[in-house]
């Protein structure tokens, strides 16, 4: 997976109000264009299962302040947005 989207970090290393939010706000971009390029990867991830590049991205998340389950859950939730979203086009 290409690393070209950056991670923003947490407002503080503690729990917050909104903390997830954020979470899935800073892998927004990322997800993104991973859903362009391994339609298999969210698929995966809309039934909790983390593909290869899907664990790289949770590390980066890692990497960048985030715990490893809150950015998993980040990723799940943004698999499922995206799907939806996708399904629209053709309501």
């Amino acid at each position: 997976m290409e690393e070209s989207q950056a991670i923003s970090r947490p407002q503080r290393a503690s729990d917050y109000p909104g903390r997830q939010m954020d979470c899935i706000a800073a892998l927004r971009p990322a997800v993104s264009d991973l859903a362009a390029t391994s339609q298999e990867s969210i698929v995966a991830a809309m039934g909790g299962e983390l593909t290869d590049d899907l664990l790289a991205l949770a590390r980066r998340a890692e990497a960048a302040g985030w715990a490893f389950e809150e950015a998993s859950a980040a990723i799940e939730e943004l698999a499922r947005e995206y799907e939806g979203a996708k399904g629209t086009i053709f309501d």
